[in-house]
């Protein structure tokens, strides 16, 4: 049996690391405009910390055995991906982009957003209480 969706902890730390990367193009490309650049970096962060959030999951459906190494390969490709998109993004409008320590912060953020939603926000009774949320029974 394939383990249970997250939906509410994808929405929470996609906004939150959506707005992280905004911040971050504030800083490092003057004159880019954050509106536009938020435009596109809250959905596309979302999608990252679905995928994420979610492996075990999609792993089930296809009817393997969601294993460890597994689920870190897949997390850590999935981080890689998303720096390989923060640094493309300001490029293909011709700009500077992100500096590399900021991008490089918000792809360790992708890859360990599952496990810090675990550690520290599962053991609120009020996380506990949302449906979809993440948290091991």
């Amino acid at each position: 049996m394939a383990a249970s969706l997250t939906i509410i902890p994808v929405l929470i730390l996609g906004v939150i690391l959506g707005i992280l990367e905004m911040v971050f193009v504030h800083k490092d490309e003057a004159g880019m405009g954050w509106l536009k650049h938020g435009f596109h970096a809250i959905p596309t962060m979302i999608i990252f910390i679905f995928i994420s959030m979610n492996i075990d999951y999609v792993i089930g459906l296809v009817g393997w055995t969601p294993q460890a190494w597994m689920t870190i390969a897949i997390r850590v490709v999935v981080g890689l991906l998303a720096a390989i998109k923060i640094a493309a993004a300001a490029k293909v409008a011709g700009r500077v982009g992100e500096k590399l320590p900021h991008t490089l912060v918000i792809a360790a953020l992708v890859m360990v957003a599952p496990f810090a939603w675990e550690l520290l926000l599962c053991n609120i009774d009020l996380v506990k209480t949302l449906p979809m949320n993440g948290c091991p029974v």
